[in-house]
């Protein structure tokens, strides 16, 4: 049996043991095919001991319904973990985070192996939990291009592609030997050895324009390190030294900001008065730079004095924005 019609089947135990009321007509509708196919699975559900029947007083023309007290051997979830992959599900559904298409379905799968109540806490789940945009970018392509990097990695072969470089601002033709995928903040990235330069680098999944899976394998050594890699950079992209980094915060929003594990070699000081001494180790400014900006006046860098003075700079390049009328910033903008 081809596994989609088995994936179909598995699906419509779960909807025949659902609240809804489902008969031939309105199953043939669901899944796309003709109701001469839902009769031959039905037909196979009555041979595998499926007790189903046809009930004509539910719902609209009658529906059919599987007897309460059958269910699929339990695959032994806890009400937790049900919980969870409710909560999964949802994030899938919102796509906020992009990549997760097939854990609905692994949830309507299992569905039919659970009992009853739990099949009821999951429905209930879902609908008391929302997940809203979390800003990541649209990934729609990213995934065509995930399928491709998950098959390099697990063959390990290497992988030919076209991709878009912001900083060259324009497309480079790239010969890659895939290390490891990982998402971090709102984007997917690929860690992987660039074959001409015999360096590492990282790549942003959805900048990729073309991308294909090659013949030749990766005669890289299989280990990698993420975290070597990126050493105490903030973010993903390390800077060429450490600094040793100290922000005050004042009380305003030193809660907030202790509410967060921003970097894995943060520790926090708390104040008599309230405030927070902030101190990490990072790889670079750049990025701590615009994470500071966030915080306006009610953040002051201690330390280095490297990056108080991109901050100071910064805030006199927005005042001198800001301070220029209509006609100032068009004629500037005309000179750039």
């Amino acid at each position: 049996m081809r596994g989609k019609r088995l994936n179909r089947l598995i699906q419509v135990i779960s909807l025949l043991r659902g609240p809804g009321s489902w008969n031939a007509r309105n199953l043939a509708e669901h899944f796309g095919t003709s109701r001469r196919n839902i009769y031959r699975d039905l037909a196979v559900l009555e041979l595998a001991g499926v007790p189903y029947f046809f009930d004509p007083d539910f719902g609209e023309g009658g529906g059919y319904r599987i007897r309460p007290e059958w269910f699929f051997p339990p695959v032994g979830l806890t009400d937790q973990e049900c919980l969870d992959l409710a909560v999964m599900t949802r994030v899938a559904e919102g796509r906020c985070i992009p990549l997760l298409d097939q854990v609905c379905e692994v949830r309507d799968k299992l569905l039919g192996t659970l009992p009853p109540k739990q099949q009821d806490l999951i429905r209930a789940a879902g609908e008391l939990f929302e997940i809203l945009n979390v800003g990541m970018a649209e990934h729609g392509h990213a995934r065509k291009v995930m399928i491709v990097l998950q098959n390099a990695l697990l063959t390990r072969r290497q992988i030919n592609g076209t991709y878009y470089s912001p900083h060259e601002k324009r497309t480079v033709e790239v010969n890659l030997q895939p290390c490891r995928v990982f998402l971090c903040g709102q984007a997917w990235y690929l860690a992987a050895h660039d074959v001409e330069d015999d360096k590492t680098k990282l790549y942003r999944v959805a900048r990729f324009k073309k991308i294909e899976l090659t013949d030749q394998p990766i005669d890289i050594e299989p280990e990698f390190s993420l975290r070597e890699m990126l050493g105490n950079a903030w973010t993903v992209y390390r800077g060429e030294r450490d600094y040793h980094v100290e922000i005050e915060f004042d009380p305003e929003i030193a809660e907030l900001v202790a509410e967060t594990s921003w970097h894995h070699t943060q520790r926090l000081e708390w104040r008599d008065d309230g405030a927070l001494i902030f101190r990490s180790t990072v790889s670079g400014l750049d990025e701590i730079k615009n994470w500071m900006m966030q915080w306006g006046p009610h953040a002051r860098v201690l330390k280095p004095k490297e990056l108080a003075q991109e901050i100071r700079g910064l805030a006199e390049a927005i005042v001198g924005v800001y301070a220029m009328d209509g006609t100032q910033r068009e004629s500037m903008s005309l000179s750039d």
